[in-house]
């Protein structure tokens, strides 16, 4: 079964008042199991009415998180305690709500803001589970399976790190900060926009589905060094000029020492993933399985290597490698039988 994870747990109230005063309303209703899509839309449009606005935001998310992260997490409680083993508070996050969260702010903000541990947020998925994550400044962030990402949002900007995996992005609107998404030396920039972003070792592939993205060769998490201007020059300023910008609909192919190959693609295969299926188009078998065992479960191997080139199409589960082998074997002079340790071996039949 595949796991999923969120990174607000409770909650509740519909958000009140005008302005950056609603900001701990919307952290708490965002929180809630009770959080809609028309809670989205409208958060948008109060984020992108006034820069005060995301930047209460931010600082009310902050506060909620660090409080929740705390309680649970032994290393942060030592480092914050000077070292001190300190047993465990919990807190009631409906409690936050309305005043209850400007007292909690003004009790461990000095902590929090003075912590490392608290300078980046770190999440990652084991083989299997996808976790989607909203970020505080109103940003939707799917990861994949077997993925890490790092965020460190400031007043200036936002920075991401993905150091493995894949993720997607919808990101909101914030002409005062860029939204930075590191892989390895090179960036992708956007202000509002959704893309997807895959990294196998020093290899990486961005997809834009809407909006627009810069994307910066060995751009060595450098400052931006902007001038003032629109939200056009933010996405494009700093120390070195964009290697290409992608409209939506394009797939760059980033691989050290080369330019950027882009091309047109079908959305509908790069999404796929985030409704757990794999659309496979005369796709040779071997990198079918390679995409497949990313998801865990049992793993498919090839026994005879003469397959791997062997084309194969459809929509697939990508919880369910053995009825991918099964299809596979039903479909071709192909035989899956058991392997060691619960592998799917195909071999010719």
């Amino acid at each position: 079964m595949r796991k999923r994870g969120s990174i607000f747990d409770g909650g509740l109230k519909p958000p009140q008042g005008q302005g950056a005063r609603a900001a701990p309303d919307w952290v708490a209703r965002l929180a809630s199991d009770q959080s809609t899509r028309e809670d989205d839309h409208r958060l948008r449009l109060w984020l992108e009415a006034d820069a005060a606005n995301g930047a209460a935001f931010d600082a009310h998310a902050r506060v909620f998180n660090a409080v929740g992260d705390l309680a649970d997490d032994p290393e942060a409680r030592a480092i914050l305690m000077g070292g001190k083993a300190a047993p465990v508070r919990r807190v009631d996050r409906r409690a936050l709500l309305g005043g209850g969260l400007a007292a909690a702010a003004a009790a461990v903000t000095a902590a929090v803001i003075g912590s490392d541990v608290l300078a980046e947020k770190s999440y990652r998925t084991e083989p299997g589970e996808q976790r989607r994550l909203r970020l505080a400044d109103g940003s939707i962030v799917m990861l994949n399976t077997r993925s890490k990402l790092r965020v460190r949002f400031d007043g200036d900007e936002r920075r991401l790190f993905l150091d493995y995996g894949q993720a997607w992005f919808q990101v909101a609107k914030d002409a005062q900060r860029p939204f930075r998404v590191f892989v390895g030396e090179d960036e992708v920039r956007a202000l509002g926009t959704a893309f997807d972003v895959r990294r196998e070792g020093e290899r990486a592939t961005v997809t834009l589905e809407e909006g627009k993205v810069a994307i910066f060769r060995q751009a060595g998490n450098q400052p931006l060094g902007l001038k003032p201007g629109g939200a056009t020059s933010k996405l494009v300023a700093g120390p070195v000029a964009p290697a290409v910008i992608l409209s939506p609909g394009d797939e760059a192919r980033l691989v050290p020492a080369a330019a950027p190959a882009v091309a047109a693609v079908d959305l509908a295969h790069v999404q796929a993933w985030r409704t757990e299926r794999v659309i496979l188009e005369s796709t040779p078998l071997g990198e079918a399985i390679e995409e497949f065992n990313r998801y865990g479960g049992p793993q498919l191997v090839l026994g005879d290597s003469d397959l791997a080139a062997m084309p194969v199409s459809g929509v697939f589960h990508t919880d369910r490698p053995k009825a991918f082998a099964e299809a596979i074997a039903s479909s071709f002079p192909v035989k899956a039988r058991p392997g060691d340790g619960g592998q799917i071996v195909l071999t010719h039949r």
